[in-house]
């Protein structure tokens, strides 16, 4: 069993009641698969894909990322070319493509479950 299994199944046991699952990590595999950004790009990303946070959760964005540049996952420099204050750019590693495969995995059987669960309850309600 991968990483992101083990991480996938905390909630899955005790959701509702817990709190909801994050997919945090996974969309920002995505975004950084795509183009390497800073971490206010990253965070505009999520708002376009509907995962918002509020100013106050901001900061774990933040940490989320330097986490995952600790894992191996990501990694970053810093952009002092540009005008302004200097920003850390992340970018995806290939430790990080493998893990990003691994969500596609986890998330692809969600959305099985779900659809299958939800198909049920739909035939349930005939």
């Amino acid at each position: 069993m991968s990483d992101v299994e083990l991480k996938i199944k905390g909630w899955c046991k005790n959701y509702p009641g817990d709190r909801p699952p994050r997919f945090l990590k996974a969309f920002l595999l995505l975004f950084l698969s795509m183009s390497e950004a800073h971490g206010y790009e990253l965070i505009e990303k999520l708002k376009d894909m509907g995962v918002k946070y509020e100013t106050y959760e901001v900061g774990y964005v933040y940490k989320t990322l330097r986490n995952m540049e600790k894992d191996g996952v990501l990694e970053s420099r810093w952009n002092v070319k540009e005008k302004g204050a200097a920003k850390r750019i992340y970018r995806i590693t290939d430790k990080g493509k493998k893990n990003l495969d691994n969500w596609v995995d986890v998330l692809t059987n969600i959305r099985d479950s779900i659809t299958n669960f939800l198909e049920v309850y739909k035939n349930l309600k005939k």
